[in-house]
């Protein structure tokens, strides 16, 4: 019998490449939201920024509803030689080359203290999002055993545990005041939040990959449009009346958060579900585990080169910069052999296939480059 060829979907590849431009502006706009006296630049920021915070709940989600949708995530033998390196070993590497950057930069004192912290401190923060991963992965195949057996009352149930006591309580602690707050927080022994609560998006996206009746389009349209109404005007309210950026709305273990993001979940699902992907989507989402990496260092360089991108055209300047530098350097980096699992833990073949020069030649020339594609130069 034939292998079964794996085929791409459309709103799984879509979702990713919007995820990989909304988290680069994230990081892009933090300064214009904490730093900027420019009121346009901080409502511009502030409104796209609103919508951006579900981009890293939705690389959680869609992991989940990949992994614990898959037979292979049931042998653990398959997760740590296969799956696991091809996260770990790309962080590793890009965090092995910030610290040399510091080195370099600051001082050998200063890149040894990191160094020696690596295991429990990410380098730089957006790596935070590996320290949650990677212990995701490690727990799939016994997640993937527990939720091939659990009915649907103890999906609700767990989810539920999830939204209450772990979003709940921490989206309206973020409203108290000293000592107040602290009334609401869960003790570190007696608690219920795993991964501080992240590993609840990786079930809800298993979970909402397996939801035979969804709400209608137009519920989650509304759904989308006013979670993403609620953060961006409950934090400009927090603005007017602290005068300074707050993230109690924006929080990604919140409930705004959360519907917004299950909200773009499905509606993407119910949008393009059971369209292929085309190449030029396939590449930009092969792409974004590569960008994600990469692009904290592009922003600071271009921040620095442009001044700061604390204007409105500086800021989008450096965003798309950033975004278009970012894929274009992953496609190069793709391209050869000894450097590309490295840096975006993609195997060379699967590469040629999707995202580096081989692939574009491929998409390009057809066959031809098909044929170039399957043997590069050694």
């Amino acid at each position: 019998m034939s292998k079964q060829k794996h085929v791409r979907r459309l709103d799984f590849d879509l979702l990713r490449v919007v995820s990989m431009a909304a988290v680069v502006y994230l990081h892009t706009a933090a300064n214009g939201l904490r730093q900027s006296e420019d009121m346009a630049l901080w409502h511009l920021s502030n409104l796209l920024c609103s919508l951006g915070v579900a981009a890293v709940p939705l690389f959680f989600m869609l992991s989940g509803a990949l992994l614990l949708g898959s037979e292979k995530t049931d042998d653990p033998v398959y997760l740590l030689r296969r799956r696991l390196p091809r996260v770990a070993v790309p962080g590793l590497c890009w965090s092995l080359l910030v610290i040399a950057g510091v080195w370099l930069t600051q001082g050998g004192e200063i890149a040894l203290l990191k160094l020696v912290n690596l295991p429990a401190i990410s380098v730089i923060t957006p790596y935070w999002f590996l320290y949650a991963l990677i212990p995701m992965y490690l727990l799939s195949p016994l997640l993937k055993r527990l939720t091939d057996h659990m009915e649907e009352r103890h999906w609700r149930y767990l989810l539920g545990l999830w939204v209450v006591v772990t979003l709940g309580l921490n989206q309206l602690s973020g409203f108290l005041p000293d000592p107040w707050y602290a009334l609401l927080r869960e003790n570190q022994t007696l608690n219920v939040s795993v991964l501080e609560g992240y590993l609840g998006y990786f079930l809800l996206g298993a979970w909402l990959e397996r939801l035979e009746k969804p709400p209608s389009r137009r519920v989650l349209l509304a759904a989308v449009l006013g979670s993403w109404a609620v953060i961006a005007l409950g934090t400009w309210i927090v603005f007017l009346v602290t005068g300074t950026y707050g993230q109690q709305f924006a929080t990604y273990r919140g409930i705004f958060t959360m519907v917004l993001s299950a909200s773009l979940f499905l509606l993407f699902r119910d949008l393009f579900r059971g369209r292929r992907s085309g190449r030029v989507a396939i590449l930009l989402s092969a792409c974004s585990f590569g960008v994600y990496l990469a692009h904290p260092m592009a922003i600071e360089l271009l921040q620095k080169l442009l001044g700061g991108g604390l204007t409105v055209p500086g800021q989008l300047a450096v965003w798309l910069l950033s975004l278009v530098g970012c894929v274009l350097g992953v496609v190069l980096v793709s391209s050869v052999p000894g450097l590309c699992f490295l840096a975006t833990g993609q195997r060379f073949r699967d590469a040629c296939r999707e995202s580096n020069v081989f692939a574009i030649l491929r998409m390009r020339h057809g066959k031809g480059g098909k044929r170039l594609a399957e043997k590069p130069p050694q």
